[in-house]
C-alpha cells in the first residue's frame, strides 16, 4: 500500500520537478551578458560612418588587398542601433550584445515572451577553407544553459524557405547563402559589393576583442585583372 502511494506522488512530483528544472535552466542569466544600451537609436554609429565603412570603401578603390579590424567596442555600439524589437513569431528579441573571443563569436539577446525573458545565445566560428569559400559554422544555440541548436535550425530553415518564397529572393543571394551557412553548414564563395565594386574576403583572424579580416578588391570585368596576391 505504502509502495503505491510513493509510486503516486513520485509521478504526481515528477513533472513539478522537471517543469521547475526547465526554468531555471531556461531562466539562467550568464554573468558576461551586458549589452550596451543606447538611448537614440536614430543616431547612426560614428564607428561604422567614420571608420569602418570609410576603410572599406576607401581601399575598395585600389587593387591591393586591405585588413579591416573590427573592434568588439565598435561592433557592440553598430548593434545596438539596430532597430528594436526584433519580433519572431511569438518571440521579442532585444538588447543585442557581441562578444569576441580568440575561437567564437558568441551573439547574445533577451528573448521575450508571454512566460519569460530568457537569454539567447548562438555561438559561432567563421572559417575560411582551402577552397576559398567561407563557412559560418554554428557551435551551439542556448536558452539560459538549455541547449536548443536543433531546434533552432529547424525553425531557421522554415523561415528561410518561406523568405525566399514570399520576397522572390534568389538562393545565390548573399543573405540567403550567410543564412545557409549558418543552418546547413553550407560554404559560399565570400564575395560581396561596395558600390560598384566587388570585394573578396581572403582571411579571418579571430582574438580577443577584435576580428580582422583580410578583403581583396576584385577587378573589373572590362579591364585586366591585376597580379597583386592576398599576402
Amino acid at each position: 500500500m505504502k509502495n503505491r502511494k510513493f509510486k503516486a506522488y513520485f509521478w504526481l512530483v515528477l513533472p513539478i520537478v522537471l517543469v521547475l528544472l526547465v526554468f531555471v535552466l531556461i531562466t539562467h542569466r550568464p554573468k558576461y551578458y551586458a549589452p550596451l544600451r543606447i538611448a537614440d537609436q536614430s543616431q547612426i554609429s560614428v564607428y561604422l560612418s567614420n571608420y569602418l565603412m570609410p576603410t572599406v570603401y576607401n581601399n575598395s578603390q585600389l587593387d591591393d588587398p586591405f585588413e579591416v579590424v573590427i573592434t568588439e567596442e565598435g561592433l557592440n555600439d553598430i548593434i545596438a542601433r539596430w532597430r528594436q524589437p526584433v519580433k519572431f513569431n511569438n518571440i521579442t528579441f532585444t538588447d543585442p550584445q557581441a562578444i569576441l573571443t580568440q575561437s567564437q563569436i558568441i551573439l547574445m539577446a533577451t528573448a521575450k515572451t508571454r512566460f519569460a525573458n530568457p537569454i539567447l545565445t548562438v555561438r559561432i566560428t567563421p572559417a575560411i577553407n582551402s577552397f576559398s569559400q567561407l563557412n559560418i559554422h554554428v557551435d551551439g544555440v542556448s536558452l539560459g544553459t538549455a541547449g536548443i541548436t536543433t531546434l533552432t535550425k529547424s525553425m531557421g530553415n522554415k523561415a528561410l524557405t518561406d523568405w525566399l518564397a514570399f520576397t522572390g529572393t534568389e538562393p545565390n543571394n548573399i543573405v540567403a547563402q550567410v543564412c545557409k551557412s549558418l543552418l546547413n553548414d553550407e560554404p559560399f564563395d565570400p564575395v560581396f559589393k561596395v558600390g560598384d565594386k566587388s570585394l573578396r574576403i581572403c582571411k579571418i583572424k579571430l582574438e580577443k576583442k577584435k576580428i580582422t579580416a583580410l578583403l581583396l578588391p576584385l577587378p573589373d570585368a572590362s579591364r585586366p585583372a591585376s597580379k597583386t596576391k592576398p599576402h
